[in-house]
């Protein structure tokens, strides 16, 4: 029979494990409350996922404007795409909502959603392969999204986030006592224009990107249905006309049937006739590439912004 004393101990024991749970639990709800109490320093108002406010504004702002067009994708189509160049060709007003894949296209799109408008807005989708294979509702990305944003709504939808968020406001403390400024030189808030368009790199010359040892992200069929699933139901049903387009590539992506059948499953998608692409156009040179799979330099900008344009005038003479 348990004696009094092993029940006394037993009982201090699961006391002290509870007072030590609601401590920690306080000390959480205080780094919380800290978060959205102390104003941010230079660092995080520079980062470049604080542009997710700037497109949030830029998407309002042109809300109504007759024929717009919003390009959708991750880094790529902000790396890749002038929409700016696109608006002038074309003559009608052109945006790139592309700002990094890691987020996750449904994330993305939901903050995006309120400020769409299916009476003039055409969505162009240009998904990198990253983007398809990365989708996921939780992400490192996704917190950074939502502790810039100070968004305590999302934060308690996606709890995972709260060490991240924790984490971040022990930096942004130490950023206040350190009085440290440094952003990065691309990868920066500043570095978009005013329709979305990452500029920052097009003045810098590096040696293009190694893809000998290139391999193709891990794309299920299940993560295919699940972003036309998502088109579908959010963007398609709500009356928005959308467009697949092709993200640049790398010319080893090509050597993948994969990926061709992709595309043309990608192409069936979209609510307007779809265009036949030819894939090779969007498989390019490693000298086009700026840093990586999906960003292209200052000529490789070039190409793709001209690929894009293509892509529309054979939409519109559909």
């Amino acid at each position: 029979m348990p004696s009094s004393t092993s029940n006394s101990d037993g009982s201090n024991a699961k006391r002290a494990l509870l007072a030590l749970a609601g401590v920690f639990v306080l000390l959480n709800m205080a780094l919380i409350a800290l978060w959205q109490a102390i104003p941010f320093t230079p660092v995080s108002e520079g980062r470049y996922l604080a542009s997710v406010d700037d497109h949030l504004a830029m998407l309002e702002r042109s809300k109504g404007e007759k024929g717009r067009i919003i390009l959708i994708g991750g880094s790529g189509a902000a790396f890749s795409i002038s929409a700016e160049t696109l608006g002038e060709e074309l003559d009608r007003p052109v945006y790139n909502g592309g700002i990094q894949a890691g987020i996750g296209f449904r994330n993305l799109m939901d903050l995006y959603a309120p400020h769409l408008d299916p009476d003039n807005d055409l969505i162009v989708l240009l998904p990198e392969l990253e983007l398809l294979a990365g989708d996921e509702r939780y992400s490192a990305t996704w917190c950074d999204v939502v502790y810039l944003r100070k968004d305590l709504g999302r934060l308690v939808g996606q709890p995972r986030c709260v060490p991240h968020v924790i984490h971040r406001t022990y930096q942004e403390v130490r950023h206040h006592l350190t009085g440290s400024t440094a952003v990065d030189e691309v990868y920066r808030r500043s570095g978009f224009n005013d329709v979305g368009d990452l500029t920052s790199h097009i003045t810098i010359d590096r040696p293009p990107p190694d893809f000998s040892e290139y391999r193709l992200p891990d794309i299920s069929p299940e993560k295919i249905d699940r972003f036309e699933a998502y088109v579908q139901d959010n963007l398609i049903a709500r009356g928005l006309a959308v467009l697949y387009v092709p993200a640049a590539m790398p010319e080893p992506a090509c050597r993948w049937r994969d990926v061709e059948a992709i595309a043309a499953q990608l192409s069936a998608l979209g609510s307007v006739d779809s265009v036949r692409h030819d894939l090779t156009r969007f498989c390019l040179p490693a000298e086009l590439f700026f840093d990586g799979a999906g960003h292209l330099n200052r000529e490789g900008r070039v190409v793709q912004t001209e690929n894009v344009r293509a892509a529309l005038a054979k939409y519109a003479t559909n």
